[in-house]
């Protein structure tokens, strides 16, 4: 299995990771075959050989009948011939570009709407267009006629993306990490504007050129199956953008609230980081740390619409395997949440610790103490992600009564952190290890596994333990 590396010094966007993940030599038919199965009609997907800034790299796009949806790029002046797979000219049938003004003076850069009517453009439509004087070949054009109830509105709810999704012909596990997708978009776009998750509907997410960036972007991760997958820190662009609610500073609302935790900077060229790029780095990246050792085995480049005057508009994906250097371990932000409870019965407790575990929480333990007046009493301590933070936090004052609770943020280092399945004569056992530069740390059987195996074969639990342990490859 290989690590990924995310580059985003121009930022992110949905078309430029699925056209890095392309670059690296991922068929567009991952893609393709996923968009297919939503039955959305007249959706097709491109992707062609483009350069930015001097840089070759790979452009996404996606079609309504055979038109790109944002529009032509800059180096396609008017309507111009793309060529499908078949290598049959086709003519683009758009006689206008579908560069949207701002009416501010920072021209941002990407081409979608954004979520709950930003009108900023979010596939990286910098306004500086440059002629590199080529053409540009299209390697593939999907096209897909299925019939579908919905059409090609301009926005959907959540409830409504759900049932697109279950209605839907993809994989189980690419199915959950869209829905993972784009539950929490919805909900850092409802947080940001004070607003039921249910009222919040999606004009960039549920228009179909981001719909398909969200699966597109669950299909390629299933594809690619990332041990690991890291990112450094990530420019957010600058100025302000115009929205329903006003103009706004960058980064937008919603993509501030998805970044939290994520190490971020500013920069000139607009808005240079969208929410859904926001949303694919706060759900897929296991850890944002610099450039970790890698033996590097390929390097691709997703690029946006438009040309940057200062630097490449391009996402950069790096690929590779462990070099085997010593390395110091990810150094990752935790919340650390507690509070002193003295009138909670004892199962309470334990039923306290299963909601904040089932709802995200990374630890929960407690800790016996004596509090004011002589009375016996226990510290609730959680760890949690940022994100999570007002979530798990409500769970813990209504499940334990406790009228408050208090919050630091902590930074730790973080071992590496996998599983894998082994057989046993009682059946197979997952064990979870952790690990530093390649080297084992740490394995511990799944208890739910050896409990359920121990209880069918009448064995003491210990021994489907061991077992499980034994089996491990050396």
């Amino acid at each position: 299995m290989a690590s990924y590396h995310l580059d985003c010094a121009s930022g992110i966007a949905g078309d430029m990771f699925l056209g890095a993940c392309l670059d690296l030599g991922m068929p567009l038919d991952v893609v393709a075959e996923a968009v297919a199965s939503l039955g959305l009609p007249g959706v097709a997907v491109e992707s062609r050989k483009a350069s930015r800034g001097g840089f070759a790299g790979t452009r996404f796009r996606v079609l309504l009948d055979g038109r790109p949806l944002e529009g032509p790029d800059p180096e396609e002046a008017g309507p111009g011939a793309a060529v499908d797979s078949s290598g049959a000219a086709r003519e683009h049938a758009h006689e206008h570009r579908h560069d949207h003004e701002h009416g501010h003076e920072h021209e941002h850069g990407h081409d979608h709407e954004h979520v709950h009517g930003h009108e900023h453009g979010q596939k990286h439509e910098h306004g500086h267009e440059h002629d590199h004087g080529h053409e540009h070949d299209h390697d593939h054009v999907h096209s897909h006629d299925h019939e579908h109830d919905h059409g090609h509105g301009d926005s959907r709810d959540l409830a409504q993306i759900r049932t697109l999704l279950a209605r839907s012909g993809l994989r189980p596990p690419v199915r959950e990490r869209a829905l993972r997708l784009f539950s929490r978009l919805g909900e850092a776009e409802a947080k940001a504007h004070a607003m039921p998750l249910d009222r919040v509907h999606f004009h960039e997410v549920g228009a179909v050129d981001s719909i398909v960036d969200l699966v597109g972007a669950a299909a390629a991760i299933e594809h690619l199956a990332p041990e690991r997958l890291t990112c450094g820190p990530v420019n957010v662009g600058s100025g302000r953008v115009k929205t329903d609610h006003g103009h706004l500073p960058v980064p937008a609302p919603a993509t501030a609230e998805l970044l939290q935790g994520v190490p971020i900077y500013g920069g000139p060229g607009g808005e240079l980081t969208t929410p859904t790029g926001a949303v694919l780095l706060a759900e897929l990246v296991d850890a944002f740390v610099e450039l970790p050792p890698l033996v590097l085995e390929i390097t691709g480049y997703g690029l946006g619409r438009k040309d940057l005057p200062m630097q490449p508009n391009a996402l950069r994906l790096l690929r590779g395997r462990p070099s085997g250097l010593p390395a110091a371990p990810a150094t990752a932000e935790v919340a650390v949440v507690e509070c002193e409870v003295d009138d909670l019965a004892g199962e309470g407790f334990g039923f306290l610790m299963e909601r904040l575990l089932a709802a995200g929480a990374l630890d929960v333990y407690f800790t016996p103490l004596v509090m004011k007046k002589s009375r016996p009493g226990i510290l609730v301590s959680m760890l949690c992600r940022r994100p999570q933070l007002e979530q798990l936090a409500g769970i813990l004052l209504v499940e334990s009564g406790s009228l408050g609770c208090r919050y630091h943020m902590a930074a730790r280092f973080e071992a590496e952190r996998d599983s894998l399945e082994v057989e046993t004569a009682f059946g197979k056992v997952r064990i979870k290890r952790g690990r530093l530069a390649g080297r084992v740390l740490a394995a511990a059987p799944e208890y739910e596994d050896c409990r359920r195996l121990a209880l069918a074969a009448g064995v003491p639990w210990r021994d489907v333990y061991r077992a499980a342990l034994a089996a491990l490859p050396a």
